[in-house]
């Protein structure tokens, strides 16, 4: 699993036109690592992670345009939201391209109902993190959060998807009881 783009990139930079303008020098890298790791047996995947590289439209760009016949993604149900994308839609649009399904939950509150919870990439300690469009998340426990995680498993279950699932726990809780929990509920909506 690797990234594509550094995660902290200012929102300012995150355009349609710098994504075009960057596209070639990241494809480079995409085909470097894919060639390196082809010639050692190794598969790599590209998450949707942080906010240049995420969404749908723009990892199928990526992925499509590489021309590395094996490249998959890690498809990050809940980092979607990172640039406002809904995440059952971009499910539906990327399963055909994952090799391994990361599942994560998050709160979505609107930023006015949160004052004083500014900071961007603050997201420890139960602390929220802000959106491209300005929405705030903060990690929970799967299924206890806004993200329709009984849909997605749907769109999953529908799907030729046949690869690894992993869960990924970011919530304010116990981290060895919010994964356990989480872990339950995956096993129960499956």
């Amino acid at each position: 699993r690797h990234d594509i783009a550094s995660f902290r990139r200012p929102f300012s930079s995150n355009t349609p036109e710098n994504f075009e303008r960057e596209l070639p020098l990241m494809l480079e890298g995409v085909r470097t690592l894919y060639e390196y790791a082809q010639e050692r047996g190794i598969n790599t995947t590209l998450e949707n992670h942080g906010f240049f590289c995420n969404g749908a439209d723009r990892l199928i760009r990526i992925i499509t345009a590489s021309g590395c016949e094996n490249l998959k993604m890690t498809l990050d149900v809940g980092n979607f939201l990172c640039v406002d994308d809904d995440p059952v839609a971009s499910v539906k649009k990327c399963i055909k391209y994952a090799q391994i399904i990361h599942f994560k939950d998050f709160y979505i509150r609107k930023k006015d109902r949160l004052p004083g919870q500014t900071e961007m990439f603050n997201c420890n300690n139960g602390s929220w993190f802000e959106t491209i469009g300005g929405r705030m998340l903060r990690g929970s426990i799967l299924g206890q959060g806004d993200i329709d995680i009984p849909e997605i498993i749907r769109v999953i279950k529908s799907s030729e998807f046949d690869g690894y699932l992993s869960l990924e726990f970011e919530g304010m809780e116990e981290c060895h009881l919010g994964t356990e929990i989480s872990m339950n509920m995956t096993k129960g909506l499956f």
